[in-house]
């Protein structure tokens, strides 16, 4: 609504030097240099004030476009446009009553902003919707999920959900490490900074025009943040003690699982714009987990040399596009299926 506010106080300035200009022609009829150099000062800037609202109506209307870490007025423009339905539990899910558990199998898939569709304007494309949808009514599927999770997040989120379920498909992304890391210490990851200067920022932060050439333009000039993401990740993986403590949030989920004879399966996602570099990363997290009796669809060897741009939402966005979503939904649906017979 802030943002709004200040289109239409632009629109009333323009308005205003509009009239001016009129009341310098009509009004103040008597020639002078004075009134020549105000006249066009004043369609000068009206004229530049209604291109710069015609740019943000463009881009307000035009420009929703979801990136990966929604720093951008784009990326808050599709969330405000798409991240729905939100039911009771605050989860980007349609509402489930008491009765739609009734005598049904109920499969909860879990994670994070690769769950909760992050990227996907529509619900019913992604991976767990798409289960749904081959599984039937004998079925119920939950997504579980939120933005920004890690694993620990994951782990406490099916010990709160008000049902048990009969099967956990749990989504792994080699970021989901990031909460281990931050807890012993290791730090966080770079992270894209707004403008330094606070009259910069207020302008950037409220003109979706500006915002989107300054954060096109930051990430021209930025080209490294995505390798220094990935590095950070590395290093985060390799260190022991946030590999310990990321292994027994892992193992958490696991042995409750075992405990509440609960079928568990983990899709492991490997980083979609780089397959191949983390490898050994999806390696090392599926052998943890099926050493412990764990099914793992490690989706790394089946992604390595594909063009990015086919799994990925768009240039801005490292999600998960729909076709990957489809084929990982149809992937599962085969191994759950498979297990009924």
């Amino acid at each position: 609504m802030k943002r709004l506010s200040a289109l239409a106080c632009f629109a009333l300035l323009s308005v205003l030097l509009v009239v001016w200009t009129y009341v310098l022609r009509s009004v103040w009829a008597k020639p002078s240099w004075y009134r020549t150099f105000l006249m066009r000062v004043s369609l000068f800037s009206s004229t530049i004030i209604c291109i710069f609202l015609l740019l943000e109506i463009i881009f307000y209307s035009s420009f929703a476009m979801s990136d990966s870490f929604s720093f951008t007025l784009a990326a808050q423009r599709w969330h405000e446009k798409y991240w729905q339905p939100i039911n009771s539990l605050s989860y980007r899910d349609r509402e489930h009553t008491r009765t739609d558990f009734e005598g049904r199998k109920v499969l909860f898939v879990v994670g994070d902003s690769f769950v909760a569709g992050h990227g996907i304007p529509q619900i019913e494309n992604r991976f767990s919707n798409i289960l749904q949808r081959n599984l039937g009514e004998q079925y119920l599927v939950v997504n579980i999920a939120q933005n920004g999770w890690d694993s620990a997040d994951e782990y406490q989120a099916i010990l709160a959900y008000p049902y048990k379920p009969r099967k956990i498909i749990l989504s792994y992304f080699i970021n989901d490490i990031l909460g281990a890391a931050r807890r012993v210490g290791f730090g966080s990851p770079i992270r894209v900074e707004p403008p330094s200067n606070s009259l910069a920022k207020y302008i950037i932060d409220r003109s979706y025009s500006l915002n989107f050439a300054y954060w096109r333009l930051y990430r021209f000039r930025n080209k490294d943040l995505g390798e220094k993401y990935w590095r950070f990740l590395q290093d985060a993986y390799a260190r022991q003690d946030v590999w310990e403590a990321h292994e027994t949030e892992l193992l958490q989920i696991v042995t409750y699982a075992q405990k509440e004879n609960i079928d568990l399966t983990v899709v492991v996602f490997p980083n979609l714009s780089n397959v191949k570099s983390c490898a050994a990363i999806t390696t090392k997290v599926t052998e943890l987990l099926q050493e412990h009796g764990v099914r793992v669809v490690n989706l790394e060897p089946l992604l390595e040399g594909r063009d990015p741009k086919s799994l990925v939402v768009n240039s801005m966005d490292a999600h998960p596009n729909e076709a990957l979503n489809r084929e990982v939904g149809e992937l599962l649906t085969n191994i759950i299926q498979a297990d009924s017979k």
